[in-house]
């Protein structure tokens, strides 16, 4: 395994980190001194502008606060600019930042998953950390949306894989690998332009919503547009005595249809700041896919063609709707301002009309672009996992014609989750015709960690990433696992019951008629129950799996179990064994071929003084 490749990538983002920390620390000195500069720019032009105008120079007072003001304002704009730079490099830290703590499992600096309220984990998920606080999904999920988030979840928590859906996102997953800027970049737009994450679902809601301006909204907005003009000319001609004070009336007219038709579109206005901050995060992410140079007929330019239309581009139609949600804001923001305009022209009317009208053309393409985001956030979390990891690889994942010729060949075999410093890897082949291995070993030996290699790598092998292994072969399968049993207090379930219904759907999927067959992964089969029904219940129920297509492995601490070797062909025993070394265990998590020699519950009771006899 490149565990060199790995040790310099480490280094490169430790140094990068470090030299963004100076830089971040420079800016932030370079922008206290232009806050110093328009503290004074602002004070003596103040202080010279009263003291001309206090000694009757109207005209020089005048000038010089007009030369002070644009003084003032080149250095707020480049003042401004500054603090978004220092933002964005903020942000740009923050990722190298995680990037590192990624590839060292340094959990608390990764940010965690949202998942919903009623976002359930299922079996798989919860048995081989799928999901979940120091997940895999943790692990790898870079993504800056709910949507893109649920879609990488998705592919690793696949109960029915598809090898084309696989090579798919594989050969687009070894594309993005070297693609470093574009990666990071892709995330440094989404947070820099909002600070929660997108929710596609709703925008694509509010979008299609009220978008039909009524014909008498329309009647009413192009006669207050005709009638604002002819209040001002009654009003001037009023001031100048030439006729009586019609201008009165026409207002009151005008205030009255104004108040009617504005009224009809209550409400609509309330959405403008939503619009405003998650337009902007998309008018963001989606210019900067607009202007990226792909290479020419690549799976990446296929992929983000949605944002290569010419007159359909999202960035210029997002900032249409963009520009009228922000005019909109300022209703509420400095509504002294918007009544002046209001009472020139209806500014409401028209910036509702353009709303909806925008609104309606996004409507259209809306899911085409965020489909193509979406797709392109997961597979870019994929290919940073990929980066991060330079000593895993890409599996060799293949259709069986028929459903007894599946395989499961790997070659130092690891997991993912635990730290390189304290990995074990492992070969394992499967008979090609399908095998059950019966893996036995004492207390602590690692059989439960190796189911979960041996489940979480079938994961990422389907999703279409690289894998914790030198080398790995894989058939497709269904996984299905019996890992992580628990009771539950509040539907009135035993551990017992709860793991007869998981053992119950797991024979249910062995047994299915289908053309992916089954691979389970049980870890110590009947635990809830006592020694003699666990053991006949074990024996049946291996038996039973035994005249399925199903291949798996199941971890039990019955010795009486690997004796169904000598009577089912398809059994092969396993076994992780320990030593005691100076009053202490040693552990070396290696798996090795036939039953387990040894036991160690005595020992390990022995070895911390309780009574063994």
């Amino acid at each position: 395994m490149n565990n060199e490749a790995g040790k310099l990538l480490d280094e490169h983002l430790a140094k990068l980190i470090y030299r963004l920390e100076k830089r971040e620390e420079s800016l932030s000195g370079l922008s206290n001194t232009y806050s110093n500069y328009r503290l004074v720019v602002f004070l003596t032009g103040l202080l010279v502008s009263f003291t001309l105008f206090f000694i009757h120079l109207v005209i020089p007072a005048l000038a010089a606060a007009i030369i002070f003001i644009i003084s003032l304002g080149i250095i707020a704009h480049f003042h401004t600019k500054l603090d978004n730079g220092r933002k964005r490099l903020k942000v740009w830290k923050e990722i190298k930042i995680t990037h590192l703590a990624r590839l060292n499992l340094e959990w608390g600096k990764i940010p965690k998953v949202t998942y919903g309220e009623n976002d359930l984990q299922t079996a798989n998920e919860i048995d081989l950390n799928i999901t979940g606080d120091e997940s895999l999904l943790q692990l790898i999920n870079t993504t800056t949306s709910k949507q893109s988030s649920y879609l990488l979840r998705s592919w690793l928590s696949g109960l029915s894989p598809s090898l084309s859906g696989i090579l798919i996102r594989q050969n687009l997953v070894k594309e993005l690998i070297p693609l470093c800027g574009f990666r990071d970049k892709l995330i440094l737009n989404s947070k820099y332009a909002s600070k929660r994450d997108f929710d596609g679902s709703r925008v694509s809601i509010l979008l299609a919503k009220r978008n039909d301006v009524p014909k008498s909204f329309k009647i009413i907005f192009a006669f207050l547009t005709m009638l604002a003009p002819v209040n001002l000319i009654l009003f001037l001609l009023y001031q100048e005595s030439l006729i009586p004070g019609y201008w009165m009336v026409s207002v009151i007219i005008y205030i009255g249809l104004y108040y009617y038709g504005n009224r009809k579109e209550k409400g609509l206005a309330d959405e403008a700041e939503y619009f405003s901050d998650e337009l902007g995060k998309l008018y963001t992410v989606f210019d900067f896919l607009e202007r990226y140079k792909y290479k020419a007929n690549s799976g990446l330019f296929n992929l983000c063609r949605p944002f290569l239309v010419y007159n359909e581009r999202p960035s210029y139609l997002i900032n249409k709707l963009k520009s009228a949600a922000e005019m909109l804001k300022i209703r509420t923001g400095n509504p002294f301002v918007w009544n002046l305009i209001r009472v020139i022209y209806p500014v409401d009317f028209y910036y509702n009309i353009k709303l909806k009208k925008y609104k309606a053309v996004i409507s259209g393409r809306l899911n085409i672009w965020l489909d193509a985001w979406y797709n392109l956030e997961a597979l870019s979390s994929l290919a940073n996992f990929a980066f991060l990891n330079p000593g895993y690889v890409f599996p060799e994942v293949q259709e069986s014609n028929d459903r007894m010729e599946i395989q499961f060949s790997g070659k130092n075999i690891g997991h993912p989750l635990i730290r390189k410093d304290k990995k074990v890897r492992n070969d394992f082949l499967f008979n090609p015709k399908g095998e059950i291995a019966v893996i036995t070993g004492s207390n602590m030996s690692g059989k439960s960690t190796f189911l979960r290699s041996l489940g979480i790598n079938l994961s990422l092998a389907y999703t279409g990433s690289v894998v914790d292994a030198e080398t790995l072969r894989v058939s497709l399968f269904r996984t299905v696992t019996c890992i992580k049993v628990s009771d539950s207090v509040v539907d009135g379930i035993s551990y017992f019951y709860a793991e007869v219904r998981r053992l119950k759907f797991l024979l249910d999927e062995a047994e299915k008629e289908n053309s992916i067959p089954a691979f389970f992964l049980i870890d110590e089969i009947f635990r809830g129950t006592n020694n003699v029904e666990r053991l006949k219940g074990s024996l049946a129920f291996i038996k039973s799996l035994s005249q399925t297509s199903a291949a798996g492995a199941v971890a039990t601490h019955d010795l009486e179990l690997v004796n169904l070797a000598e009577k089912i062909s398809k059994v092969r025993n396993y076994h992780f064994k320990e030593e005691v070394k100076e009053g202490k265990m040693i552990f070396n998590y290696k798996i090795n071929p036939g039953p387990c020699p040894t036991t160690n519950a005595l020992k390990i009771m022995q070895l911390e003084g309780l009574p063994v006899e």
